[in-house]
């Protein structure tokens, strides 16, 4: 529940992706920062190691000059994904505290809200669970449209708890004040989370048009990346059924 209830914070990020990236991962690849494994529906498999050495199914190629030159590259750019992911990561976690960081001031009751702050870190944790084997990033093979179903999914389902249970945490904060300043007045608090509602709303709008340029400047690493994916497979044709982004 818990889970679903951050990602309200930072699926803001994950909604601008699903907007600008238009990218299918045809098979299965694994990045740990210096090699590449690319794996096929029966199980076949390409690597690249970290001395630009190729091997399908455990054979060598033999690379000329040129070749190895194009594997280098592609090699060194797609495990740019790797750090390039974890900072995303960690720029929304970021993100995320501040802005519950700032309700919580606002209401001039700090600590109220660490139970969400650390259920963004929970999901960051799932997520990683999720993608990340042993240290390595797995992004298996799968559609633009898979992926965006799921985004929207998740996303809709975190929109409704989060308005509900945040919501709900601070009325219990607003009701205290009340008590403790001679009673409890209902008008008066339903005017207050109407205007925390729309504070927030704020809030997730402005950190919104922060995380878009990251989101938009990943995507268009993407787009790079499938580009350049495609002139390696010109010049070393015997990794043509390893492709991993379509267009």
């Amino acid at each position: 529940m818990k889970q679903l209830l951050a990602l309200s914070l930072i699926l803001i990020s994950s909604g601008s992706y699903a907007a600008q990236c238009r990218v299918d991962l045809q098979n299965q690849v694994t990045l740990d920062g210096e090699k590449i494994a690319i794996t096929q529906a029966d199980g076949d498999v390409a690597t690249v190691d970290a001395d630009n050495n190729v091997f399908i199914d455990g054979k060598k190629l033999n690379l000329t000059p040129e070749q190895e030159a194009a594997i280098a590259a592609y090699r060194q750019k797609m495990n740019e994904y790797l750090p390039q992911a974890k900072r995303i990561a960690s720029d929304s976690i970021a993100l995320a505290d501040k802005m519950i960081d700032d309700i919580a001031q606002s209401l001039d009751a700090p600590g109220a809200f660490d139970d969400v702050k650390e259920a963004v870190k929970e999901f960051y944790a799932d997520v990683e669970a999720r993608y990340y084997k042993n240290g390595d990033l797995v992004l298996p093979a799968q559609s633009f449209d898979e992926m965006t179903q799921e985004w929207v999914d998740d996303f809709a389902k975190a929109k409704e708890i989060f308005t509900n249970e945040f919501i709900g945490n601070a009325m219990g904060v607003l009701s205290e004040k009340m008590q403790q300043d001679g009673g409890l007045n209902l008008t008066e608090l339903s005017e207050q989370l109407y205007a925390l509602k729309a504070r927030i709303e704020q809030r997730m709008a402005e950190y919104s048009k922060q995380t878009e340029q990251q989101s938009k400047e990943f995507c268009e690493s993407l787009d790079d990346m499938a580009q350049q994916e495609q002139d390696v497979l010109k010049k070393v044709p015997e990794l043509k059924d390893y492709q991993v982004f379509l267009i």
